[in-house]
């Protein structure tokens, strides 16, 4: 937990400086895009541990600052799609590479390549078995 917590702080400080976005928004922008560019708002709740009104609020700021918009699903229209804007995956991807450098100087610069391996595959295996359905 507490290499947790300092690598989402150094996270967050440099991308306030750098970016002008808090850590918080860019794991935003990122789960939406890995989602392909748009989810909808309940799988955005689940994969952010939001929430439904958490995710509508938080939802809300990200689209006044213009890196989200809500569309209405084109199958299901008691639905609402999350879809980054230009301007999202613009800052999304100007954010990357800071967040990358922290990650690399404060937990994965640590790590050997069969270390690093080891915790990627045990990660990967914890995450898909805690993903809320």
């Amino acid at each position: 937990m507490h290499v947790h917590a300092r690598v989402t702080e150094e996270i967050d400080d440099v991308l306030r400086k750098e970016v002008g976005i808090p850590g918080s928004w860019y794991e935003a922008l990122v789960e939406v895009a890995f989602a392909g560019g748009n989810m909808r708002m309940n799988e955005f709740a689940s994969e952010t541990t939001l929430t439904k009104s958490g995710a509508t609020r938080f939802v809300d700021r990200l689209e006044r600052a213009g890196l989200v918009e809500r569309t209405a699903c084109p199958t299901d229209r008691r639905v609402y799609q999350l879809a980054l804007t230009a301007k999202g995956k613009r800052v999304q991807r100007a954010a990357d590479p800071y967040v990358l450098e922290v990650i690399d100087q404060h937990f994965g610069g640590f790590l050997d390549d069969d270390e690093a391996k080891t915790i990627y595959e045990a990660l990967h295996r914890m995450r898909s078995d805690l993903v809320v359905t």
